[in-house]
């Protein structure tokens, strides 16, 4: 290998170690993981995209044994937040949740859909993310796996899906 290559390959690698630091930090936000406890159904989570008619995106999530939900009204004590709430009228878990454009979070979520402008998106690939998550903010786990759904994105696609991952998707058997 010459000395130019061996150069570009190490310039490579710092770049992109120096990248992947910088994503982790910018997808922490300092939120910590809370287990799914074991008197409550595991919830699921999927994302669907589709292209709005007039800009950007809509997207869709679907939940099972889940109840997503604005926090309480008023001042929630510590304990409050950082313990497992529940509905009462049907024992699942409730929460609201998380999205995450490009690593970054956009914005806290109380719904089933919401329209992502096009600014918050590059040209070319991108990734759109979702986690569940308490009134805490900490994000739910089940079988030591953050409950999360991802979409990779090519916005010059007309169908711009490229690639999902879903840590516990939808049944839709169920």
């Amino acid at each position: 290998m010459n000395k130019i290559t061996y150069l570009a390959l190490s310039l490579f690698v710092v770049l992109f170690s120096v990248n992947s630091i910088a994503q982790q930090k910018m997808m922490d936000h300092s939120h910590l993981p809370i287990v799914v406890p074991s008197n409550a159904p595991t919830p699921a989570l999927s994302l669907k995209l589709t292209v709005d008619a007039m800009s950007g995106y809509n997207l869709i999530l679907d939940t099972q044994r889940y109840d997503l939900s604005v926090p309480p009204a008023g001042k929630m004590d510590m304990q409050a937040m950082m313990s497992p709430a529940f509905n009462q009228h049907t024992g699942f878990l409730q929460g609201h949740a998380h999205l995450y454009i490009n690593g970054i979070k956009i914005q806290r979520v109380y719904g089933h859909a919401l329209h992502l402008p096009a600014s918050l998106f590059k040209n070319g690939m991108n990734t759109i993310s979702v986690t569940l998550n308490n009134h805490g903010h900490m994000y739910w786990t089940a079988q030591d796996k953050k409950i999360v759904s991802t979409l990779y994105i090519n916005t010059l696609l007309a169908k711009p899906i490229t690639y999902k991952f879903e840590s516990f998707p939808v049944n839709e058997n169920s």
